[in-house]
């Protein structure tokens, strides 16, 4: 159950550190239009912890023994479906703009989540050689 809310929040965690960066670059970009209030804004922050269990929770798959290729392609693929499925539930990406902008945002959103993966990865091995590097000092 540990593994599960940990797995969780740092999901939720930094869903809202993307969606927090996201809106200053609208901020700064677009100015006031584009910022929601109240329920609009609510909507939102339930958009953003769903995102954050979607890719946070299924990233408890690297804990086993299956191929590296299939774990990647469970988080990923689950965390990508739910992302897409609520950016259209929430309207972030809308069809009334067209099919091209819609690809771009959500060719936009699963490059973002693909560049966090990465940067997790690096981060992740990096840690594991440092722990191995102590591990083999005190032998």
């Amino acid at each position: 159950m540990k593994k599960l809310l940990n797995a969780a929040w740092s999901g939720i965690a930094l869903s809202a550190a993307v969606f927090v960066v996201s809106c200053m670059l609208i901020g700064f970009r677009y100015g006031e239009a584009q910022f929601a209030s109240g329920i609009g804004m609510a909507r939102m922050c339930v958009a953003v912890l769903v995102i954050g269990l979607g890719f946070g929770v299924p990233s408890l798959i690297y804990e086993t023994e299956l191929p590296t290729g299939l774990k990647v392609l469970i988080h990923m693929g689950t965390g990508i479906i739910v992302m897409l499925a609520t950016s259209l539930a929430i309207g972030w990406i809308d069809f009334s703009r067209g099919w091209k902008v819609c690809l771009l945002y959500a060719a936009l959103q699963i490059a973002v989540a693909f560049i966090l993966w990465l940067l997790t990865c690096v981060r992740v091995r990096k840690d594991a050689k440092q722990m191995n590097e102590r591990i083999e000092e005190k032998e």
